[in-house]
């Protein structure tokens, strides 16, 4: 039942009409904790003998006294003074939670403590590759400490460091390289032997003594390019006695590597299955150094399993590496946001690692994260800050300093029905963390049943003494039934309140989901708000099956109203000779008004079809099938229409009527009513000045032609005036000679163009021409010269 007002509320939300969606919704309910559990909105009439709906949302009948609407409330809180140590307040809230939208809110303030104790673990790969790291570090020592006790004087910082597993192929396992992973046929190399993790500084408030053990610190090796980070990870966080970390305080733990790490899974490579127990395994080596020493036994961590210890402890991690593996840890941040974590890019050398820690602690100081840890579904929480420096878009409070004071929430609670059901008389509690700045505790109490439930008299008059009366409802006695208990079985089968009552079509009793009540045997029908007219309804037929939602609504009113219809189980059943689906159809409007017959439809020449005549015997047209236009002798008009086309002329022109006519008679559009005849057939000519003439030729029952009705004004096309005549003559001859005109200058243009063309083609070929002056220049000399052997020349003579 829930789940069908819920689809029905979807529904009806989307066509704005929640308010009526609340009010299906409630009414559906059938006891005092389904009404208040299913919607804010709802509320329960505990009144006895109450008639009208128990569940309801707004205004509750008349005679309802009493109406139970519980709400939550804060029925408890912690307050503590914000300060040097305490950045949250109240640090414990207890509050009962009703299902719904809205819940229950609270104020929280949070605000960030001058001098806030702070602790900050370096956690470092010694592996080979970041051989040239630990030298920067090392010269880093001193002034990493300055840079921390700049940010908190109640600060403590700690070392520690790690390689992988002393196992392979995570090490090299030849005897040389064993205790000197940099060992070369020319000799050793300096190197410590391979380690998981170790732990060489204490969180300590002495940065002399951080920077001298720092300082002896050696580089030391692996064989594969992952690393054992994670290893050294987990155990630097659940280790926290040995660690030192404090409580209150700011947690950062600073893992700083140029290597990816090694992750659950990874550990059978070396042959090691057993999972990570996430608890603190650290002694002393052999070398009198703390030291990891069972991870040869158990697998690396998970980041799920970082992740949740990183909660559990409230520490914040900040990756500090090298640009090659940034994306790598880039992505383990993402699934480590909800702690805080961030991840920076070293320098080749690692000089800037200062700037990352200041970097990360302001981020991390001037940022309100909330981290809520449910226990179980169906439980959840907003926080809305009212004075925030800066809200991001994903509603998080960042700019937050000491100097601006503290940031006001209003958290609001909310449970699930579901979780209300199965958390009954049950506190929950949710610890809520905000990164860096503290912690607090929500107790919730779901509120599940009606404060009427705990009042129930036995025997009540309301039940006529034969049943308890529990919030108005009565609870009959055996061998009772009905509402107030009133009936007796006789024989009849019945168990509590419900009776032998018939099954409607959806099988369930008097058809269920609130559409009827089983009182001694029969079903007495519900009320309910019909939607489409805005009225309140009643369900009815022998199993309250039926209402008015199939039957359709004409002029405002179901079926078209009392006149016209009523609206029977399943649809609208038509009187008064009114048909269709909403009785919105009467054959009265498809009479002619001109018909002398009121009962014939369509002059008799077509067909009624709700409220219009249609397939008009041919060559009938017009709105009652009564004008004819076809002029040959087979039709209505030869049979009509031309034999008194003369007369219909005849008397249009002499104005009265003609010898061998019809008795004729002048109209006009304003006396069309005067014509009477059992039968009437429209007729149109064209005359000699195009003009549209209509008559009409009237008929007895017998079909004789009785009468003839001419109509005086005619539909003549508009003429022309003797200029508008010279003004249409005079417009397209301008045109076509300003066309003409164009044309003409258009190819003036083109031979100017081109005549001037072969002008300047002319003078330039004149002007490139090269041969000596006087001599012909279409003169060729001779290919090939002749002489004759006998002449001898000219003699002197």
């Amino acid at each position: 039942m829930k789940k069908l007002g819920t689809y029905c509320c979807i529904l009806l939300s989307l066509a704005s009409m929640s308010g009526l969606c609340n009010a299906q919704l409630c009414s559906a309910q059938t006891s005092c904790a389904d009404c208040f559990t299913v919607s804010p909105s709802c509320r329960w009439c505990s009144t006895a003998n109450y008639t009208g709906p128990r569940c309801f949302s707004g205004t509750p009948e008349a005679n309802c006294s009493n109406v139970e609407n519980p709400a939550g409330a804060v029925t408890g809180i912690d307050t503590v003074v914000l300060g040097s140590l305490v950045q949250v307040s109240p640090s414990q809230v207890n509050v009962t939670v009703r299902p719904g939208i809205g819940g229950t809110s609270f104020s929280l303030r949070v605000q960030p403590a001058n001098n806030y104790p702070l602790d900050v673990y370096l956690l470092t790969d010694l592996s080979y590759s970041f051989v040239d790291d630990l030298a920067t570090l090392k010269n880093l020592g001193a002034k990493l400490v300055s840079s921390i006790q700049n940010i908190s004087t109640n600060y403590q910082v700690g070392f520690g460091s790690f390689v992988d597993k002393k196992l392979a192929p995570y090490i090299s396992i030849l005897p040389t390289l064993v205790n000197d992973p940099c060992a070369s046929p020319n000799g050793p190399g300096g190197c410590n032997a391979p380690y998981s993790y170790k732990h060489t500084v204490s969180l300590t408030g002495n940065g002399i003594d951080f920077s001298s053990r720092l300082q002896q610190q050696k580089i030391s090796g692996n064989q594969d390019v992952p690393e054992g980070g994670w290893d050294g990870l987990m155990q630097a966080i659940v280790c926290k006695k040995l660690i030192g970390w404090r409580d209150p305080a700011r947690h950062l733990l600073i893992f700083s590597t140029d290597a990816n790490s090694h992750h659950a899974g990874d550990g059978l490579l070396g042959g090691v299955v057993s999972p990570n127990p996430h608890t603190c395994l650290m002694n002393q080596s052999i070398t009198g150094e703390v030291e990891y020493t069972q991870s040869n036994t158990y697998d690396y961590p998970s980041l799920g399993d970082i992740r949740e210890q990183l909660r559990l402890n409230d520490i914040i991690p900040i990756f500090a590496v090298t640009p090659d593996v940034q994306s790598i840890y880039n992505t383990v941040t993402a699934e480590l946001a909800s702690i805080g974590a961030s991840t920076g890019s070293l320098n080749g050398d690692s000089t800037n690692i200062i700037q990352l820690i200041q970097s990360a602690y302001q981020t991390v100081s001037q940022r309100i994260v909330f981290d809520p840890v449910y226990p179980t579904t169906g439980v959840s929480m907003t926080f809305l800050p009212l004075n925030c420096p800066v809200l991001g878009s994903d509603n998080v409070c960042s700019g937050v300093t000491p100097v601006q004071g503290a940031v006001n929430y209003s958290v609001s609670v909310q449970v699930t029905q579901d979780f209300c059901k199965a958390n009954q008389g049950k506190i929950i509690s949710v610890p809520v963390r905000i990164i860096g700045f503290g912690n607090f505790v929500v107790n919730i109490s779901p509120l599940c049943s009606c404060p009427c439930e705990q009042n129930q008299t036995s025997n009540s008059p309301s039940c006529t003494s034969n049943g308890t009366l529990t919030c108005g409802i009565c609870t009959c006695n055996p061998g009772r039934f009905g509402s107030s208990c009133q009936c007796g079985a006789n024989g009849v089968q019945s168990s509590g309140n419900a009776t032998t009552c018939p099954m409607g079509p959806n099988n369930l009793q008097c058809s269920g989901q609130g559409r009827g009540n089983c009182v001694c045997g029969k079903c007495t029908c519900s009320q309910y708000q019909d939607i489409r007219l805005g009225l309140t309804s009643t369900y009815y037929g022998p199993t309250c099956e039926c209402d008015n939602s199939l039957c359709d609504i004409t002029n405002g009113q179901l079926c078209g109203g009392s006149s016209q219809g009523v609206c029977q189980c399943g649809g609208c059943q038509c009187i008064n000779n009114f048909y269709g689906t909403a009785c919105q159809c009467s054959n009265s409007l498809c009479v002619d008004p001109t018909d002398t017959n009121p009962t014939r439809t369509c002059n008799g020449r077509g067909v009624c079809s709700c409220n219009q005549c249609t397939n008009c015997n041919p060559p009938f047209t017009g709105q009652y099938c009564q004008s004819c236009q076809a002029l040959d002798k087979t039709t209505c008009a030869g049979q009509l229409c031309l034999p008194n086309l003369d007369c219909a002329k005849c008397a249009l022109i002499n104005q009265t009527m003609c010898p061998s006519c019809p008795t004729t008679y002048f109209i006009n559009a304003t006396t069309l009513s005067t014509i009477s005849g059992a039968a009437t057939t429209e007729c149109q000519y064209t005359d000699s000045n195009n003009c549209q003439d209509t008559y009409y030729v009237v008929q007895d029952a017998q079909g004789n032609v009785t009468a003839l009705y001419v109509r005086t004004d005619k539909a003549c096309p508009q003429s022309l005036a003797p200029e508008e005549i010279a003004a249409i003559i005079a417009v397209p001859l301008v045109v076509l000679v300003i066309i003409a005109i164009l044309i003409l200058l258009s190819l003036l243009l083109i031979f100017w163009l081109l005549n001037r063309a072969e002008v300047r083609k002319f003078e330039k070929e004149l002007a490139q021409a090269k041969y000596i002056k006087n001599q012909n220049p279409l003169y060729q000399p001779a290919n090939q010269e002749t002489k004759n052997p006998a002449y001898e020349g000219e003699k002197v003579r």
